[in-house]
C-alpha cells in the first residue's frame, strides 16, 4: 500500500495513457480487419493493404504504439528505483527522455491512423448522396473515428503526464 501512496500524478497519468493506448490498439486492429476489402460507395475499399497509405499506416501504427507502451512501462519501472550517483542521473535522464518520446510516438500514431483512413472516411461520410453506402462502412467509419479519438486523448494525457512528477516528494 505504501508504494501506491508515493506515486505522483505523472505515474497515474502514464498508467491511464497505457490503458487508453491498449484500448486504442485493440480497436485499431478490429477496425482494420473490419475495413479490409470492405467496398464503399461502389468505389474502392476502406482498407487495401496494397495501397501505400494503408500499408504505411499498418506498420507505423503497430510499431509506434508498441514502442510507446514499452517506453512507458520502462519509465514507470525505472522511476520506482532510487539509484544513487551516476546511475541515478543516467536513469533519471532515460526516464525523462522516454516520457518525452512517448507523446511524440502517440501523436505519430494518430496522424498515421488518420492518413491511412482518410480515403475510407471520405468515401463513407462525404460522398454524393445518390451513392449507396454500405452500413458496414459507416460502422467501420465510426470505429475509426473512435480509435483516432482514443489515440489523440492518449497522446494529450501523455503530454500532460510528461510535465508531472512520477513520485511524490518524501517529507
Amino acid at each position: 500500500m505504501k508504494i501506491l501512496k508515493k506515486q505522483g500524478l505523472g505515474t497515474w497519468l502514464s498508467l491511464l495513457t497505457i490503458v487508453l493506448s491498449v484500448v486504442g490498439l485493440i480497436l485499431y486492429n478490429i477496425t482494420v480487419k473490419a475495413g479490409a476489402g470492405l467496398v464503399i460507395a461502389g468505389q474502392g475499399v476502406f482498407y487495401d493493404m496494397t495501397r501505400a497509405e494503408d500499408s504505411a499506416m499498418a506498420s507505423t501504427v503497430m510499431l509506434c504504439t508498441i514502442l510507446a507502451l514499452v517506453f512507458l512501462v520502462v519509465a514507470i519501472v525505472l522511476d520506482q528505483f532510487k539509484f544513487e550517483g551516476i546511475v541515478g542521473k543516467v536513469c533519471g535522464f532515460v526516464v525523462g527522455a522516454l516520457r518525452i518520446v512517448v507523446p511524440a510516438l502517440l501523436v505519430l500514431v494518430f496522424l498515421y491512423f488518420l492518413y491511412g483512413s482518410f480515403t475510407g472516411l471520405g468515401w463513407t461520410f462525404f460522398s454524393n448522396a445518390e451513392l449507396e453506402i454500405d452500413p458496414k462502412a459507416v460502422q467501420t467509419g465510426y470505429m475509426v473515428i473512435t480509435g483516432m479519438i482514443l489515440f489523440l486523448v492518449s497522446s494529450i494525457v501523455s503530454i500532460v503526464a510528461s510535465y508531472c512528477t512520477m513520485a511524490k516528494k518524501e517529507a
